[in-house]
C-alpha cells in the first residue's frame, strides 16, 4: 500500500476513534471533540488530498460501526467532508511569474485570508443544518431545545433554588437564539485551531507539502463583507431563517475577528510589552464579548484604511528621517 493511503488509513481509524470516545466518555467528550479533527489534517497537510479524503471515508465507516448511521451522519457532515474540503483549499496553487525575474515561475498558494473565508462559509453551513435537523420548524426547534435544559441542569448541578421556572425559561430564550451561532463559532476555531496545529507539526517534521502562509497578511475578500451584512440583516428575521443568518453571522464575525488580530499583531510590533499586550487582548475576547466586537470592527475597516500599510510603511518613514 502506498504511503500516503496507509497514512490515510491510520488517520481515519485514530479519528473515528476519537470520535467514538467523544460519545461515549462524557467527562471527557469536550477535550477528545475538539481533536478529533487533527488527524484528517496532519495526512492531508502532509501527505495530500487523497490521504485526507481517504481519512474521512474510513473514519465515516468505522463510526457507523461503531455507532450507528445517525452518528457516521454527523461525522461525515461536521468533520470528513469539510476538513477534507478545507485541505483541498489549502493544496491549492497556480504557477506565475516572478516579479524579479519574468522567466523564473513562482508557486502561489491559496490565501489564508480566502481559507479562513470559506471556513467561516463551511461553518454557518453546518450550523444551518444543525438548526433543521433540531427541528425544520419553530415548534419542534423549541421543542429541542426544551430537551436540551434537563441535561444542563443536570451537568451544572444547579440546585432548585437556583434553577428556578424562571431562570429556565430565560435560559431557554437565550439558547434558542444564541444557538447557531456558538455552535458555528465554535466549530470554525476547532477546525482553524486543527489546521494551525496540524500545520506545525508537518513542518517541524519536515513533511509539509505547503509553505507556512504569513498569518499577519490575512485578508478576507472584500466580497465576504456583503455576505456578512445579508446574515447579519437576516439574523433579524423571525422563524429559522433568523436562526440559519444568526449561524452565519457567528461564522463571519469571528473570520473578521481574526483579521483585526492580524491588524493588531502587525501594529504591535516593536511595541514594548507587546506580549503582555497581546495576551490581554486575547484574554478579552475570550471572557468579554464587546472587545471581540472592536476587533471585528477593527477587521472590517482593514480594507478600507489599510492600517497594516501604515504600520509597515512607519519604520521606512523613520528611517528616512534619520537618514536625511
Amino acid at each position: 500500500m502506498p504511503a500516503h493511503l496507509f497514512i490515510g488509513a491510520g488517520a481515519g481509524l485514530v479519528s473515528a476513534t476519537l470520535f467514538a470516545s467523544a460519545m461515549v466518555a462524557s467527562a471527557l467528550a469536550g477535550l477528545i471533540i475538539y481533536l478529533c479533527p487533527l488527524p484528517l489534517c496532519l495526512a492531508g497537510l502532509g501527505w495530500g488530498r487523497s490521504a485526507a479524503g481517504l481519512a474521512g471515508l474510513i473514519g465515516t465507516i468505522l463510526s457507523a460501526l461503531l455507532l450507528g448511521p445517525a452518528h457516521a451522519l454527523a461525522f461525515a457532515l461536521c468533520l470528513a467532508i469539510p476538513v477534507t474540503a478545507l485541505v483541498h483549499l489549502i493544496l491549492l496553487s497556480r504557477t506565475s511569474t516572478s516579479l524579479d525575474n519574468e522567466a523564473k515561475p513562482v508557486l502561489d498558494w491559496y490565501p489564508a485570508g480566502r481559507l479562513v473565508a470559506a471556513a467561516a462559509l463551511i461553518a454557518g453551513t453546518i450550523a444551518a443544518l444543525m438548526v433543521l435537523a433540531l427541528g425544520p420548524d419553530m415548534a419542534g426547534y423549541n421543542a429541542s431545545i426544551d430537551e436540551m435544559l434537563p441535561r444542563i441542569h443536570d451537568a451544572l448541578g444547579a440546585n432548585d433554588e437556583v434553577w428556578t421556572p424562571k431562570m429556565a425559561e430565560n435560559l431557554k430564550a437565550v439558547l434558542a437564539k444564541a444557538l447557531p451561532a456558538a455552535f458555528a463559532i465554535v466549530w470554525l476555531t476547532v477546525a482553524l485551531f486543527n489546521l494551525w496545529l496540524a500545520g506545525t507539526i508537518v513542518r517541524r517534521s519536515g513533511h509539509a507539502i505547503r509553505p507556512w502562509p504569513d498569518l499577519h497578511a490575512l485578508e478576507i475578500p472584500n466580497v465576504v463583507v456583503l455576505v456578512f451584512a445579508l446574515a447579519l440583516a437576516a439574523s433579524f428575521l423571525p422563524g429559522i431563517l433568523g436562526l440559519i443568518g444568526t449561524g452565519f453571522a457567528g461564522a463571519l464575525l469571528l473570520a473578521y475577528v481574526l483579521q483585526g488580530l492580524a491588524v493588531i499583531h502587525v501594529y504591535s510590533l516593536g511595541v514594548p510589552l507587546r506580549p503582555l499586550l497581546l495576551t490581554v487582548v486575547y484574554l478579552g475576547i475570550l471572557f468579554l464579548g464587546w472587545v471581540a466586537i472592536i476587533v471585528a470592527i477593527l477587521g472590517l475597516g482593514e480594507p478600507l484604511f489599510g492600517l497594516r500599510n501604515r504600520a509597515s510603511a512607519r519604520p521606512s518613514d523613520q528611517d528616512n528621517d534619520s537618514n536625511t
